[in-house]
């Protein structure tokens, strides 16, 4: 009895330590982060700056989101990195510098 008491008690606290992405739809499914991103990524290459700061800012809506997900689970400086990345381009597509935009989104 105590074996299985100790089995259940070493399951419960992986679980809880774990990331509990693998016990979930993936991130990306429920958010649509990367859609966003392409979707901006289409608006720039299109020329259609309007568009890609609107895709833009739901990209960043949606990385508020899944930021204290990803935490867990990545570097802090690539999450720093990622936000860095989200000002320059801000910049580019206000600028309307296409070949900037299209390198960092």
């Amino acid at each position: 009895m105590k074996k299985v008491f100790y089995i259940i008690l070493i399951a419960v606290v992986l679980i809880n330590t774990c990331s509990c992405a693998l016990l979930q739809k993936p991130i990306d499914n429920r958010t649509g982060f990367s859609n966003h991103l392409k979707q901006t990524e289409n608006n720039i290459r299109s020329e259609d700056w309007e568009k890609a700061k609107s895709s833009l800012d739901e990209s960043k809506i949606t990385w508020k989101k899944v930021k204290p997900l990803l935490q867990i689970d990545i570097d802090h400086d690539y999450v720093n990195s990622i936000e860095e990345d989200f000002v320059k381009l801000d910049g580019y597509i206000e600028t309307k510098e296409k070949a900037n935009s299209l390198s960092t989104s």
